[in-house]
């Protein structure tokens, strides 16, 4: 009777232990909103207020037009569609993981926009105004890229030109939906510090962050992803979707990043096969590569644009 009762505790410790750690990694928490100067100061990004905040004010002078669309299993997505005079086509971006497009996009969004684009800004599933409540790493946001690109075809055009854009996760994302079946009208991919898959960085940062023993709390944490959030850690990644397209793509990573090491990027890109440039910053850590320095970025993306219109 004892070594019964000792059994159910071992399972219930290791159930409470498991859903710990899928709430730890894996559900959506509020992002604050961090337009404002007085919020972003008081964040981890106020460092950045110089470059931020003027992307923030840029688009609220913009005539941003707010559209809605259901994914395939169900969940309204958000997002803001700003519009340019005489478009040459359109840029779909998707921000990170517990992110926002405020801390990963505004920067860079007055710029994309002076190449003649519209641009789509889209809050991930489980993130900001778009429902969901479980991160999955890119494995069903992937499917969300097909809704808007396919949205947009109806709305602007099977002729009118689409790129998909993404940082961190958002670039796991876009790369991850690859090889899905878009309209012939989608022209390429620009993806800046994306990870190779779930299982991926998982262990990476089990390994360099948290110090657990990699491989046994990976298979754990694996379980109940799949059970409770519908999706498996190695289910999919960046290297088997880029292997199955032509579609041009752009990595970009920053070499001192130690959240997203600069390697999966590289991985991605040898694994890639269509066209395909890789551009890597020096000193740049996670996410920073366009703050580190603003004119290589844009020229990259700049000779990007203009030879996949």
């Amino acid at each position: 009777m004892i070594a019964l009762w000792i059994l159910l505790g071992l399972l219930l410790l290791c159930l409470l232990t498991g859903l710990g750690l899928l709430y730890f990694a894996f559900w959506r928490r509020k992002t604050p909103d961090l337009s404002t100067p007085e919020t972003l100061s008081r964040s981890r990004w106020g460092c950045y207020s110089d470059f931020i905040l003027p992307g923030c004010r840029w688009m609220e002078q913009q005539d941003v037009k707010p559209l809605q669309v259901m994914s395939y299993d169900g969940k309204l997505l958000y997002g803001r569609f700003v519009p340019c005079e005489n478009a040459r086509g359109t840029l779909v971006l998707f921000h990170g993981y517990r992110s926002s497009w405020v801390i990963d996009l505004a920067s860079s969004l007055p710029f994309y926009h002076s190449l003649g684009l519209n641009l789509l800004v889209c809050d991930q599933r489980s993130h900001g105004k778009s429902q969901g409540h479980f991160i999955t790493f890119g494995v069903k946001e992937r499917y969300d890229v097909l809704s808007w690109v396919t949205y947009l075809s109806m709305m602007l055009g099977e002729d009118h030109p689409i790129f998909l854009g993404g940082l961190s996760m958002g670039a796991t994302t876009v790369l991850m939906a690859a090889d899905l079946e878009f309209p012939a009208n989608v022209r390429g991919i620009v993806a800046d510090c994306g990870f190779t898959s779930p299982g991926g960085i998982i262990r990476y940062l089990l390994k360099t962050r948290y110090h657990l023993p990699v491989k046994p709390t990976a298979a754990f944490l694996n379980v109940f992803t799949r059970i409770f959030a519908g999706f498996g850690l190695d289910q999919w990644s960046t290297m088997e979707a880029v292997r199955n397209t032509q579609l041009p793509i752009l990595f970009i990573h920053g070499l001192d990043d130690h959240f997203v090491p600069s390697f999966m990027s590289e991985e991605a890109y040898a694994a890639a096969a269509g066209p395909k440039t890789l551009v890597e910053f020096p000193e740049a850590t996670h996410g920073v590569s366009y703050l580190k320095d603003p004119p290589r970025y844009q020229a990259a993306v700049r000779k990007f644009v203009e030879e996949n219109l």
